[in-house]
């Protein structure tokens, strides 16, 4: 097996519309062996329409001689950092002259390696689920503002920060603390690779939790917060700093399904740019320390004589039937949305139950992320997936070293990490979130039932995850197959 680590700068790509606090990468790894080639790229970036994303690949597979099936385009979802139109057309072709560049000296330095690995639990310690069920409301999201206990549970009494439109919901469950307690996917993740002198080539970290931290201010109370804002890389781009540090090589860090996961962030006076990325530094240091820490204490070596092996699945989802079937009527949308707050008032004064309330206010923030997921014609959805009500997305794998990667869209949730784990028990899976562009949330039955961000955010139809799930086994299956 022989494989080489590539760190690019972002810079000149796109338009900077912040100063840069810290630079935005993209960092390359490529794989190769007998027959069988790999480059899995992560990028510094809040999230790519998944149009430009299959553009970036189909044109980086072309001019470098990869199987654009063995092309991986993974977005961190990076907060501080370029969206949607910044990142597409002329933003686009520099960013893939640029990436062709690299990756063909990538590809020419490649050499004979050998991979260590640690499989790390990292418990409770560092991530929790920022959504939870309250008795007689239903699903809340808290972005920012939990608190957390003396044993680190997180926790909160302030309906102010579960993203109610400002109601109030008078409910004995508010009189004790309401713990966010549900599950997180605690497994972290080292690989280390090293070429036959001992020499790091680089290091893959993989955790899943949000790097939502470098804006922690974008909801403080600062009335100059506007002025605050940088690009950064938040606690991901810090922890493989670190790791490079430490190491050598380049450190890349992956993401895992974190759509409900969230870091366990300090944000308290956090109103200031530099206090964020303070924030993010911290949490680097102490995620990425209790990984390193770890890696010392089980690292092994791993057999890289194992089957190599990359397939990209192509999986049809149904789109939710709230959605518009031409972008015709998005306009209708936007309106129904600004109108929608009148429904809420009438529904307070009313005397509706809470969870009649909260179902008002579920449908209040529906309405215009609707009309956000649809904004980028052609881009976001194609005329012909809104009139069809259906969107194809592509799901890369790798067996690797006995390992099983998982490329999975949008931002999913722990339940993706639980089912795959639970499913594919004959071999160690590890599920990638975020892979092949930005596809908003992708709801689960529980998650439509109970409201909340998820809820709002996700275009897939109630039946969409179980699906993709009987539909992704069954080609998994297939692929776990030895020749």
């Amino acid at each position: 097996m022989k494989c080489s680590f590539a760190k690019m700068s972002t810079k000149g790509t796109f338009e900077a519309y912040w100063p840069y606090g810290t630079d935005l990468y993209g960092r390359f790894m490529y794989l190769e062996s007998n027959d069988e080639k790999v480059l899995i790229a992560a990028f510094d970036f809040n999230g790519t329409f998944p149009k430009e994303a299959d553009r970036w690949r189909r044109e980086v597979a072309k001019r470098v001689g990869i199987p654009e099936k063995s092309v991986w385009y993974h977005e961190l979802q990076i907060h501080a950092a370029p969206l949607y139109e910044e990142l597409s057309a002329s933003a686009m072709d520099a960013l893939i002259d640029r990436t062709v560049d690299v990756v063909k000296d990538l590809i020419s330095r490649a050499e004979e390696c050998e991979v260590y690995a640690a499989e790390c639990d990292m418990g409770t310690n560092y991530s929790f689920n920022r959504e939870q069920y309250i008795e007689g409301l239903g699903g809340v999201t808290v972005w920012r503002g939990i608190q957390f206990d003396e044993s680190g549970k997180a926790f909160t009494q302030n309906p102010n920060i579960m993203l109610l439109r400002g109601y109030q919901p008078e409910l004995p469950v508010f009189d004790k603390p309401i713990y966010f307690d549900n599950t997180v996917d605690q497994m972290a993740y080292l690989f280390m690779f090293k070429n036959m002198k001992g020499e790091t080539l680089g290091t893959v970290s993989r955790f899943a939790a949000h790097p939502d931290v470098g804006v922690l201010f974008e909801h403080s109370e600062n009335p100059d917060r506007l002025k605050e804002y940088h690009f950064n890389y938040d606690w991901t781009g810090y922890l493989s700093d670190d790791m490079e540090a430490e190491f050598g090589g380049v450190g890349m860090y992956i993401n895992g399904p974190c759509g409900d996961l969230a870091t366990k962030k300090d944000c308290v006076n956090k109103g200031t740019y530099e206090a964020s990325d303070n924030e993010c530094k911290r949490l680097a240091k102490s995620i990425g320390g209790e990984i390193r820490k770890q890696f010392a204490e089980k690292a092994h070596k791993l057999d890289t004589s194992k089957v190599f092996k990359t397939e990209t699945f192509d999986i049809t989802l149904p789109m939710k039937e709230d959605f518009p079937y031409n972008f015709d009527n998005l306009e209708e949308f936007r309106e129904r949305g600004r109108e929608h707050n009148k429904l809420l008032q009438q529904a307070i004064a009313d005397g509706k139950t809470p969870s009649e309330i909260k179902r008002v206010v579920d449908d209040d923030w529906r309405l215009p992320h609707i009309a956000f997921m649809c904004h980028g014609k052609e881009l976001s959805f194609t005329n012909d997936e809104i009139a069809k009500h259906e969107v194809t997305v592509h799901i890369p794998a790798l067996r690797f070293c006995g390992y099983l990667f998982v490329g999975v869209m949008g931002e999913s949730l722990v339940d993706m990490t639980t089912w795959m784990r639970s499913r594919f028990t004959g071999t160690k899976t590890i599920p990638i979130d975020q892979v092949g562009g930005y596809y908003n949330y992708i709801a689960t039955p529980r998650s439509m039932t109970l409201g909340g961000y998820t809820y709002w955010s996700s275009w897939v139809r109630r039946d969409a995850v179980p699906l993709f799930k009987t539909q992704l086994a069954e080609k998994l299956d297939e692929f776990l197959k030895d020749e």
